[in-house]
């Protein structure tokens, strides 16, 4: 699947040309007592960001590019009828549903689809997603659709939902949705719940996470590093303990990129403030009873782990992880018939306890996307050969952790200050663990 052979490539000229630009609405009106939607405390303080996966999907000789359109915009239109507020718009601590539609374009590259992945890069892939959209209207679109081909034949789609919307569960359940409608099989899908305040209460205006507004001011670059399965298993050994004895491989990949990461920022400029890790736990599959599975929004549990200092070793930091999900199984415990708010009180008061902000710390986030099944989109003409995700604008201190395509081993992309990239990707542990961004090799063409 990998290669880490690198050949003379092209990237940095590529061109995307847009051929089409709509406006995607909902194929039926959205009735009036469904258009205004409330967000909670959690969909307020997330970032102005959207969630971004791009898929990409070899030739298939019975559809062409004109059909393949066709046929995205029609089912989304026909998405959008259970999706109504992606089509809306947000005003202030609501979404309206107003019916104001989703951006979708189509695009030509001017390479293949196998040149365009010799050396992928998130600055390629942003050029994938329509995100000019959002930058020139202040009521920006909450949905961002662009389908680009490529000259071989090959297609990619890229798919942003406003963060506010909901996290990467969300993304995933509403790409899987609209390709069942595409296919003519939605009723085998939920509808989706778009009950915000289910878990957190309602947003207000009181809410402000202190030092929002310096996000994204130094020069950040985004590098992708490559973990194969049987360099996952060593790792998962190395950070084993008889506190941890089986460290997952999430926990194993956090502590080595946020060991790496602390050693990359010492000595720069920027590291007066203590540095943390920041993680969003999505509890969905963790409050069963509570939440379910199709619940748009961001049921996020935020935790730090405050160790920043000095040099730390991978085992104690696997220990420190652990120790932040037994805290966390222990606040969602509940009795039976217990409210979905009642869980959440707890939580802000677990969160509120760390004084999670931007000013007191620099954080680093570290996300999973494992386990989410995008390599299972299938729009009508087979399944992804590689997905990719992030946020877009990227932020400056991000780690996202997709499965690769196995399904065992994961692909890192990780964003920090340049600077701070310079000594990231020169760690020789993390070298002996991870390939660093090599070419993705097409299993069929």
């Amino acid at each position: 699947m990998f290669s880490s052979s690198k050949e003379e490539t092209t990237m940095d000229t590529v061109k995307v040309e847009t051929i089409g630009r709509e406006i995607i609405k909902p194929s039926i009106p959205t009735p009036n007592d469904l258009r205004t939607l409330q967000l909670s405390f959690m969909d307020q303080i997330i970032a102005p960001v959207y969630a971004v996966a791009f898929l990409f999907y070899t030739k298939d000789d019975l559809i062409s590019q004109e059909q393949a359109s066709q046929t995205l915009k029609t089912s989304l239109s026909e998405t959008l009828t259970k999706f109504h507020p992606f089509a809306g718009r947000v005003n202030g601590f609501t979404i309206d549903s107003s019916d104001e539609g989703a951006v979708f374009v189509d695009a030509r590259v001017d390479c293949t689809l196998s040149n365009f992945l010799r050396d992928p890069d998130m600055k390629s892939l942003q050029k994938l997603l329509p995100v000019e959209a959002a930058e020139t209207n202040s009521a920006w679109p909450l949905l961002l659709v662009q389908a680009t081909y490529f000259k071989c034949g090959g297609m990619a789609i890229g798919i942003g939902i406003c963060h506010k919307l909901g996290d990467a569960a969300a993304l995933s359940y509403f790409i899987q949705f609209w390709a069942a409608t595409a296919r003519g099989e939605s009723d085998s899908v939920a509808n989706p719940d778009f009950v915000f305040t289910k878990l957190y209460p309602p947003a207000n205006e009181i809410i402000k996470i202190a030092g929002e507004d310096q996000l994204g001011k130094r020069k950040s670059v985004t590098k992708r590093f490559v973990f194969v399965a049987s360099k996952i298993e060593e790792l998962k050994k190395k950070v084993a303990s008889d506190a941890v004895p089986r460290p997952t491989r999430v926990q194993s990949l956090t502590s080595l990129i946020w060991k790496c990461v602390v050693a990359a920022s010492t000595d720069t400029i920027h590291t007066i403030r203590e540095k943390v890790l920041y993680q969003a736990n999505n509890l969905r599959s963790k409050i069963p009873t509570l939440l379910s599975e199709n619940l748009m929004g961001n049921p996020l549990y935020s935790t730090l782990t405050l160790n920043g200092k000095g040099q730390m070793e991978s085992v104690e930091i696997v220990k420190e992880l652990q120790k932040r999900n037994e805290e966390l199984s222990h606040l969602i415990q509940h009795k039976e018939g217990s409210s979905g708010l009642t869980v959440g009180s707890k939580l802000l008061g677990a969160m509120a306890d760390t004084k999670f902000s931007y000013e007191l710390y620099d954080m680093h986030v570290v996300t999973s996307w494992c386990k989410i099944p995008l390599y299972k989109t299938c729009f009508g003409w087979g399944f992804p050969v590689w997905f990719p995700g992030n946020v877009s604008p990227i932020l400056e201190n991000v780690t996202v952790l997709i499965d690769s395509k196995d399904g065992q081993g994961v692909e890192a992309w990780v964003t920090l200050p340049q600077e701070e990239m310079l000594r990231f990707e020169q760690s020789t542990e993390l070298l002996y663990f991870a390939s660093p961004n090599p070419r993705y090799l097409l299993s069929k063409m």
